[in-house]
């Protein structure tokens, strides 16, 4: 008898479930090791507002693409009058997805620190946004069997206040709010974890309102793995009011250069850190163009376009750079 061989296919299926279908249904549906992605479908996102750009007081608009960010990015099929069809709104965050390159350009979230909720997390499931296609968006077959994590952009816990939690806790979990991070970076109390908390506990502890955009640094040398080009680097501008209403922003610029070289063969630039940055250099970095806020930045300490790379505690480093 000739002995049998056991060939094993890889298999993604993706299926639309209904507003309230739960992560743990979904984790459940699983065949044979496959992850079942699914996409929420179109009604789950009616009434949705999603950022308020008058949120603090003092209006925070988006960023205005360039002609070319606009034709390359995400459009929502029949988009409502009057809207932008390249802004996805969620609970208190919307996003503008890069179709090329299947990320977000940026996201952007409003933070009630005097609302904020410490919400359960469960069984994660992600989910593609049906609104606009699916091959504008990276599922989870980059994400297996490999040092990369779904980092999220927006914060799962930024948005989980008000009225909803649960909705807003489970919006975030949708691949357009998701970019590769290796898990060294995401899960780092120095790097992109830390600086995360640092924000969110900042806006907690004083009940701060609090404005955060978000994005992934994308290059067309950025190194290619799986189909998709990895970004090495992840910024955030963080806007708030100060006690006499005047508004204040900083950005921060993080590198996860070394980290991903440990994965794939090329030679890092950068190492991998923290860094303070002022917004003409974001803007060099990210192409995004934050010119509007400029007359709110909060200076450099150093006075440098970069502050040195983080290497004491967060709260030692950056207590007196955003608050």
């Amino acid at each position: 008898m000739q002995p049998r061989h056991k060939l094993s296919v890889p298999l993604n299926i993706t299926i639309e479930v209904g507003a309230s279908a739960t992560a743990e249904t979904a984790q459940a549906a699983y065949l044979d090791g496959a992850p079942l992605e699914i996409a929420r479908p179109r009604s789950y996102y009616e009434g949705y507002t999603g950022y308020d750009p008058e949120f603090l007081g003092p209006e925070l608009p988006l960023p205005e693409l360039s002609d070319e960010q606009r034709r390359n990015a995400a459009k929502i099929d029949n988009a409502p009058p009057g809207g932008d069809p390249t802004v996805l709104p969620y609970t208190h965050f919307s996003i503008v997805v890069n179709r090329r390159r299947q990320l977000a350009y940026y996201t952007v979230v409003n933070i009630d620190g005097s609302r904020s909720v410490d919400f359960e997390r469960q069984a994660d499931k992600w989910y593609f946004d049906s609104r606009i296609a699916e091959s504008e968006q990276i599922g989870e077959s980059l994400y297996r069997r490999n040092a990369l994590d779904r980092g999220h952009l927006v914060r799962r816990l930024d948005p989980v206040w008000g009225d909803d939690l649960a909705r807003a806790n489970d919006d975030t979990f949708h691949f357009t709010n998701c970019a590769p991070q290796h898990e060294k970076f995401n899960q780092g109390t120095e790097l992109w974890l830390g600086l995360e908390n640092f924000v969110l506990e900042n806006a907690d502890l004083a009940d701060k309102k609090m404005t955060v955009f978000t994005g992934p640094v994308m290059t067309d040398d950025d190194p290619l793995y799986k189909g998709a080009r990895l970004p090495l680097a992840f910024w955030k501008v963080v806007g708030y009011c100060k006690p006499d209403g005047a508004l204040r922003v900083s950005a921060y610029l993080l590198e996860q250069t070394q980290l991903i070289e440990d994965m794939l063969p090329f030679e890092a630039v950068f190492d991998a850190g923290t860094y303070r940055i002022s917004l003409e250099r974001l803007r060099e970095r990210a192409g995004l163009d934050f010119q509007y806020l400029e007359p709110h930045e909060t200076p450099l300490a150093s006075g440098r376009l970069e502050a040195r790379a983080h290497s004491v505690p967060l709260k030692d480093d950056y207590s007196n750079l955003v608050l």
